[in-house]
């Protein structure tokens, strides 16, 4: 459920992110834990500090982490900006997002599946998902199991002015980019753009890195 933590997991084990290396090594904002510290000292026979992680958490835990960083960083310092923002994250932080975005019930959002390496669009005017038009024709809902609670994300979408948005369609056109004025769209946007349709987004999925794999990298 929305507010139930599945059972937490324990110190030593492998799904316990305090046991992660690059947890160890590039997290540095979290406090210490005295007991994971202690837990450690003993194993090790030496001094060992780690930091506090979950052991388990709601989606409402993972949510009063995610969405205060979305409305008071991404929306003021990027999307009212004008400019275009990329989330890429864990299952449970993109559900907890579009509950907030697509206004969805608490008692609803169980329902909620999100297909793994599949780009979703969120149009800030006519506040609805979209996705790219992978020129094959098919139905997206019919390739892609979005769970019960898909129709949250492609319900019928309005315009600013309160009117139907004619150009919300559960996908793009095909010729959407190619027709974009080449000011708006970067190269490098184009070129990301040009790769998901590539890959096929969801024909293999993709990898998709945290946070803490990203800083692994560089």
């Amino acid at each position: 459920g929305y507010q139930t933590p599945p059972p937490p997991v324990s110190s030593f084990s492998t799904h316990y992110p305090g046991n992660d290396k690059r947890y160890q090594k590039y997290l540095t904002d979290v406090r210490y834990s005295v007991r994971e510290s202690l837990i450690r000292t003993i194993e090790s026979g030496r001094i060992t500090l780690r930091r506090k992680l979950p052991k388990s958490e709601s989606l409402k835990d993972c949510m009063d982490r995610t969405i205060p960083y979305f409305t008071e960083r991404i929306v003021p310092d990027a999307l009212d900006q004008g400019k275009r923002v990329l989330i890429s994250s864990s299952e449970n932080a993109i559900r907890g997002l579009l509950m907030h975005l697509c206004e969805i019930p608490e008692d609803q959002i169980s329902g909620l599946e999100i297909p793994n390496g599949l780009p979703l669009i969120f149009d800030l005017n006519s506040k609805c998902i979209k996705l790219l038009d992978d020129g094959t024709g098919r139905d997206p809902l019919e390739v892609y199991n979005f769970g019960k609670a898909a129709n949250y994300l492609f319900r019928p979408c309005q315009a600013e002015d309160g009117s139907a948005d004619e150009e919300c369609d559960i996908t793009f056109m095909s010729d959407y980019m190619a027709a974009a004025d080449s000011s708006i769209v970067t190269n490098a946007e184009q070129e990301a753009l040009d790769e998901i349709k590539q890959r096929g987004y969801g024909s293999e999925p993709a990898k998709v890195l945290t946070p803490v794999e990203m800083a692994a990298k560089e």
